[in-house]
């Protein structure tokens, strides 16, 4: 079946993962754009509207999108912390409850999906939206399972979607948990000179992209759907961790010694993940320019 078009600047979005790292940083910009935004999450927010659903109860999905009728719906729910259950219930489930959910709306919403970089796994070269999937972790494979299961509802229900795939993204709040933000934890914490940054590996090559270039990628495809199609939100360009690392110290006015954690020097990554941002260009007309010092300055203010 075909994807309907669907019509381009919708006026009521729902936003779900309104409470995450995309959900804080899309909230006020949607609304500063002009949108009515339904601002949906796990963990209640002190924002006008907020609503608090758990996506992985398919009757609290129909509900929600019964009662907030969107024209558009931006899917930012998920997570990649957890046991494998808890990747399948937030990424998998939620996504696959609210397109299910959204076939009885007449016309269906709008759907900004976002699926990771993480899907690829280990390839060489810039990396095509077409590149085959090689998840190394399971976070990566609860995205691939992710994006395959949408993909089927969305053409046997005519629910117009986009797959948007952000590769590694950077915000003044990443959490801990992420490999930049453990090493600004690090870098900010007080204590002697030079400062111990305990880590793995920082040789690998990330295609790094600031948050507001997320931002932008999302504003342009609400403007301009682009219905069936995967997007990446990428620089094209290649940056490693140590070198981010060495332009927040000196950004911080700090000696570091780096010390390698035998343990986290053996999780499963990727030598080098590096997007091709040439459909991105086509698509959304962005452009995103990065380098370790631009990176530092929002990591370290």
């Amino acid at each position: 079946m075909s994807h309907p078009f669907p019509q381009p600047n919708p006026h009521r979005i729902l936003l779900t993962g309104a409470s995450g790292l995309f959900g804080r940083a899309l909230l006020p910009a949607l609304r500063a754009a002009g949108f009515e935004v339904v601002p949906v999450g796990r963990r209640v927010r002190d924002v006008p509207g907020f609503r608090r659903c758990d996506l992985a109860n398919p009757e609290s999905c129909r509900r929600l999108l019964l009662e907030s009728r969107p024209e558009a719906v931006v899917h930012c729910a998920g997570g990649a912390g957890g046991d494998r259950r808890e990747l399948y219930r937030s990424n998998v489930l939620s996504t696959v409850h609210l397109l299910e959910g959204a076939r009885h709306l007449a016309p269906p919403p709008f759907f900004v999906l976002f699926g990771s970089a993480a899907e690829y796994g280990a390839q060489e070269g810039l990396l095509r939206e077409d590149a085959p999937l090689r998840p190394l972790t399971d976070y990566g494979r609860a995205k691939v399972a992710q994006t395959a299961l949408a993909e089927g509802i969305a053409a046997a229900s005519e629910i117009p979607w986009t797959l948007l795939r952000p590769f590694n993204v950077v915000a003044a709040d990443l959490p801990e948990s992420s490999p930049l933000g453990n090493l600004r934890r690090q870098l900010l914490a007080p204590g002697p000179e030079p400062r111990p940054i305990r880590c793995g590996r920082l040789d690998v090559v990330r295609d790094f992209v600031p948050i507001e270039a997320v931002v932008a990628g999302v504003l342009a495809l609400l403007r301009a759907p682009a219905p069936g199609e995967t997007i990446h939100l990428a620089s094209g360009v290649g940056l490693t961790l140590e070198s981010i690392l060495r332009s927040m110290a000196e950004r911080a006015g700090a000696r570091i010694a780096i010390e390698v954690d035998p343990a986290l020097a053996a999780l499963p990554a990727a030598s080098s993940v590096i997007g091709d941002p040439s459909r991105m260009r086509q698509l959304l007309g962005l452009e995103i320019a990065v380098s370790p010092e631009s990176l530092a300055a929002i990591l370290v203010p």
